[in-house]
């Protein structure tokens, strides 16, 4: 061995004075992995905290900022020399990687409009076994250590390996993660697994020194286990802060609100429904808000799977139009939010579910509010003659009387109507149910007056 390092060296220096040229010879040193070099780390936030998150307001802003310059080391590296190869160094687990492929370009081009490469960390090498569940990893059936992730029991699953799907890595490809786990396209995903030979840079485990101030504690991380993090009063408290900031009024925290969702959630994991029309569960947001007896009129509900802190679950919903726009809404006054806890095909599974209610005016039209008026004028008319048909000879009695109390209810009816229109309330489920058997009220007080009439 002492023998090859002495011809590795003589060798290094024939060349460097064959050469001479300074940017040849630097060159040349790259190359061999001797020399770190610069790679611009973007502000997407994936590898949080060991890379800083950009600052600006959207991920296609921020992934034009560069927060970062590590030295890093070209890949692959070092200096074959009768079949030896000297400095080259054999991409392990730990190490952060910058690789650009076919897959990078595209989704980058779609989510940032510029294609660019990743910088991920290795967590699986050939051969490795990995599993997500619970919210950690598990390699070779042991949960990994992992104090460099931005929050403990952060990885959940995605559509490439979902949770509690075991793959064994196959020759030539890494599985690779981001350190901000709720932010990271990454083997969780459509990126898939890495090529090795398509990586270009390589900061190895043991030159991270300088990050791990920057990492968290995590010998408590397994006794997370299987429990729910997410604090609901605390996740409001910041939702009303972000609405302050909009000059929107803030929700109350609900707890019937709550309970519905908890409802919804508990549902939802039992029948494996995570659909808003709840097709298979059957118990739908209208059905879960009237068992936990919260009454008001408009509704809405958002979810997400995964294991959320207060601050995680905002981001989370805030990265979406649609639950951002609800969020932020003016029709709702009240919020609710349960996390819950369970297992499918046992694997553990948790969902957020929030609720949110609120109250907006009928704003009624002048011709509906017109129409019952005019009932109510007519009745009051009318009324007083048929009455005082009771002293009159000839006339059927049972038939006037059932008459008058038609007539009686009708009007009575019509007047709370019109009430509660002039007023620009909702109605009741029982002025609902007057509306809708007005008409058989009326068809039958016609016969009556018909039958009378022709006496």
């Amino acid at each position: 061995m002492l023998r090859r390092l002495v011809v590795f060296f003589f060798l290094l220096a024939i060349s460097i004075i064959i050469l001479g040229n300074s940017y040849q010879v630097r060159q040349l040193l790259l190359t061999t992995g001797i020399v770190q070099e610069e790679v611009s780390i973007a502000g997407t936030g994936s590898m949080y905290p060991t890379f800083p998150k950009g600052e600006g307001e959207s991920d296609v802003i921020r992934a034009q900022e560069i927060v970062a310059w590590p030295k890093m080391r070209r890949y692959p590296n070092g200096i074959n020399i009768l079949g030896t190869n000297f400095f080259g160094h054999k991409i392990a687990y730990g190490d952060i990687v910058e690789f650009e492929n076919d897959k990078t370009r595209e989704i980058t081009r779609e989510k940032y409009g510029q294609e660019a490469g990743f910088v991920k960390r290795a967590v699986a090498l050939p051969g490795d076994k990995i599993e997500l569940r619970d919210g950690f990893v598990y390699k070779n059936g042991e949960v990994l250590d992992e104090p460099y992730i931005a929050r403990a029991r952060s990885s959940y699953g995605g559509d490439f390996l979902p949770d509690c799907k075991d793959l064994t890595i196959p020759t030539d490809y890494l599985f690779v993660l981001g350190d901000n786990r709720k932010a990271s396209l990454d083997s969780r995903y459509e990126l898939g697994l890495v090529k090795i030979s398509d990586i270009a840079y390589v900061l190895p485990w043991l030159d991270q020194e300088e990050y791990k101030s920057l990492w968290r504690d995590s010998s408590r991380d397994k006794s997370l286990a299987h429990k729910v993090t997410l604090d609901g009063v605390e996740f409001v408290n910041l939702v009303n802060k972000k609405r302050t900031e909009k000059n929107l009024k803030p929700l109350n925290f609900q707890p019937q609100l709550s309970n519905s969702s908890s409802i919804r959630g508990d549902i939802m994991i039992l029948s494996n429904d995570f659909s808003t029309e709840a097709s298979r569960s059957g118990v739908t947001l209208a059905q879960a808000v009237k068992k936990a007896n919260y009454n008001n009129i408009i509704f809405a509900e958002i979810f997400t799977r995964g294991f959320y802190e207060a601050d995680e679950l905002l981001d989370n919903f805030l990265e979406f139009p649609e639950t951002e726009k609800i969020l932020y809404s003016q029709k709702y006054q009240d919020i609710g939010v349960s996390a819950v806890l369970g297992e499918i095909d046992s694997c553990p599974v948790q969902v957020v579910v929030a609720h949110l209610g609120g109250y907006v005016p009928p704003n009624y039209k002048s011709e509906e509010i017109n129409s019952w008026v005019s009932l109510v004028e007519n009745l009051e008319k009318i009324l007083p003659t048929w009455r005082s048909a009771n002293e009159a000879s000839g006339v059927d009695q049972n038939k006037l009387d059932k008459l008058l109390n038609l007539l009686d209810t009708r009007l009575n009816n019509a007047r709370k109507i019109v009430t509660r229109m002039s007023a620009n309330q909702w109605f009741t489920e029982q002025e609902k149910d007057m509306i809708a058997d007005d008409k058989r009220l009326s068809e039958e007080a016609s016969k009556l007056i018909s039958e009378l009439n022709s006496q």
